[in-house]
This record gives structure tokens, C-alpha cells and sequence, in this order.
């Protein structure tokens, strides 16, 4: 019985071993030992509560949601100074975001540490975005410069040899994929009894996995 399914999409620039990643920022309401640690970017699937049909579905709804470009325009027409990069540059990230493919599933398995919580299982959907340099030079200068690319939290740009190093750290799953897509340890904090295994391509729609799996549904407390 799967609790959840993300969908996210792993950006990389293959010129420059760079990664365009997500980062939780101090706002951010759920987990607290989060906070500035970088993930993948995209968001998660609630049977019963939401309506996307596939796992390509959800990314494409959750980068749309994440660069969508709409309090820059508001910005622009205004006249004010932005703290959200143009929405030209916005515009060509999400465009980039959404030219992806579809890489690899994982099963998840978080063993309960506390009495009287039960466990959660997941799946992760993974897509791959190969960008040019141009793509993160634009998102490096518009963090120097202050403006943001994303609605929610911040987006970074690192290296593969700044993760491996622990700067910055990557949240706990975000890790596990990155090492096992890049061949390259990067640090986590998941333990031992934590299940990571691959299982093959993201399917085509959500109903081609009740062959394996179950979701908990969401409109049922």
C-alpha cells in the first residue's frame, strides 16, 4: 500500500557536471532538519486528492506550478523592482524543466522509529534533464543577483563534487538517487533499515501500477 508517489526531475548539465536542484529554505513548514538541504524537483501524487493520470503528469504539473512566472509579470507590469528573476528567464527554465525523460522508478520503504506510527512506502518516479551551460549561467546570475527562479524555496545550482563533499547536504532520498544516476557517493542520513530499490522505468499511468501496488486513498482519514 503505497502512501504516496513523487515525481521529480533530475537536471544536470553534462559540460559542466553541474545540477540545477531545489533547496528548502527557512519558510518551509514540514520536517525542520530539511532546511537547506537541496532535492529534486517536482512534488507528489495523493490518490483521491489529486487528478493526474500518470507520474509524467504530476512532474509536468508540479514544474508548471514552480515556474510558472506569474509574480514576475505582475512585477514587470508594476513597475517594482523584483525580487523574481524576468519572466523571460523564468519562461526558458520551465520550458528546459519540461523537455525531460523518463529515467527510473525507486520503491521506498521508511521503517516507523516511533511507537504507534505506522510505516510509509513509496515509489519515486525520476525523469532526467540534460541543459546547456547557458541554462545555469542564467540561474547563477539571477542568485547573485538576488531574484528568485522558483515560487516556493530557492533553486541552486552544485556540482557533483560539492555534494559528494557535503556542500550543500541533500535530503535524504534526493542522495540515494543522485549516487545511484551519477555513479558518485553523495552523503545522506537515511538508516540502515531504510529500503531503496530501483524498479524499472516510470509506467505510462498510474493504473499500471495496481498490478504491484495499492494507494492509500487520500479522501479517507
Amino acid at each position: 500500500m503505497l502512501n504516496h508517489q513523487a515525481s521529480t526531475v533530475l537536471v544536470e548539465c553534462p559540460e559542466t557536471r553541474e545540477l540545477f536542484l531545489g533547496q528548502y529554505d527557512p519558510g518551509y513548514p514540514g520536517n525542520q532538519r530539511w532546511i537547506g538541504r537541496v532535492k529534486l524537483l517536482g512534488g507528489n501524487y495523493f490518490a483521491g486528492k489529486d487528478q493526474d493520470a500518470s507520474p509524467r503528469e504530476t512532474v509536468m504539473r508540479e514544474i508548471a506550478e514552480e515556474f510558472s512566472g506569474a509574480q514576475a509579470g505582475e512585477d514587470e507590469i508594476a513597475g517594482k523592482v523584483a525580487s523574481f528573476a524576468s519572466k523571460e528567464d523564468i519562461d526558458y527554465i520551465r520550458n528546459a524543466l519540461l523537455n525531460s525523460s523518463p529515467e527510473m522508478d525507486y520503491f521506498l520503504h521508511q521503517p516507523s522509529i516511533k511507537e504507534g506510527k505506522p510505516d510509509v512506502y513509496a515509489i519515486q518516479s525520476v525523469f532526467r534533464a540534460s541543459v546547456p551551460k547557458e541554462f545555469m549561467e542564467r540561474v547563477k546570475k539571477n542568485n547573485a543577483e538576488g531574484k528568485n527562479v522558483i515560487n516556493e524555496g530557492l533553486a541552486v545550482v552544485k556540482t557533483l563534487d560539492d555534494l559528494a563533499q557535503g556542500n550543500l547536504m541533500a535530503q535524504g532520498v534526493t542522495g540515494l538517487i543522485i549516487s545511484h544516476l551519477s555513479n558518485t557517493f553523495i552523503p545522506h542520513d537515511l538508516y540502515e533499515a531504510f529500503t531503496f530499490a530501483p524498479i524499472g522505468k516510470p509506467r505510462a499511468s498510474y493504473a499500471d501500477y495496481l498490478s504491484d501496488f495499492e494507494y492509500k486513498d487520500h479522501t479517507k482519514k
